[in-house]
């Protein structure tokens, strides 16, 4: 007798098999997306933080001078804007520059919130005015997903042309 179908055990061995392999399919793919997830959240904070401090340095550069330092307030003086500063403040985690007499914009995004601003005057006895920056920022998500938590801090100093 010549019997060409499958055993039993040779059934449960293909579908353990099976099993196996769409299993290790189902794992790249949550691999996958994690991965995407993670470096969305990456990509995100630092394209705001690039941007904002970009912002920020660019407007000390094309300032006269420093009205006034508040820890994540800084009033410079313009030349261009006559009587009114430009003001870079935080408000509501929010990076927001007001350039002379027009209203403020917001610089972030709302998917990133800045937890940390300070502003300090670093001026020696020299006559060039220094400004350091200080900025923490964060993925403003409400998901306790590892994947959607981030936080960067950076620093740097500016100084006026004058």
């Amino acid at each position: 007798m010549n019997n060409k179908a499958f055993t039993l055990i040779e059934t449960l061995i293909y579908i353990a098999i099976l099993g196996i392999v769409i299993s290790g399919f189902i794992v790249f793919a949550f691999s996958i997306s994690d991965s995407r997830n993670k470096n969305y959240v990456v990509q995100e904070v630092q394209a705001n933080a690039r941007t904002a401090l970009n912002l920020i340095s660019q407007n000390i550069l094309k300032s006269n001078g420093v009205n006034n330092i508040n820890d994540s307030i800084l009033e410079l003086s313009m030349s261009d804007s006559g009587d009114d500063p430009t003001i870079i403040n935080l408000n509501n985690n929010i990076l927001y520059i007001k350039q002379g007499s027009a209203d403020a914009v917001a610089v972030t995004s709302n998917e990133v919130k800045i937890t940390n601003l300070v502003f300090t005057d670093l001026t020696s006895t020299s006559d060039k005015e220094n400004i350091k920056i200080e900025l923490t920022m964060e993925f403003n998500s409400t998901s306790t997903d590892p994947d959607f938590i981030y936080t960067q801090s950076w620093e740097t100093a500016v100084n006026l042309r004058q």
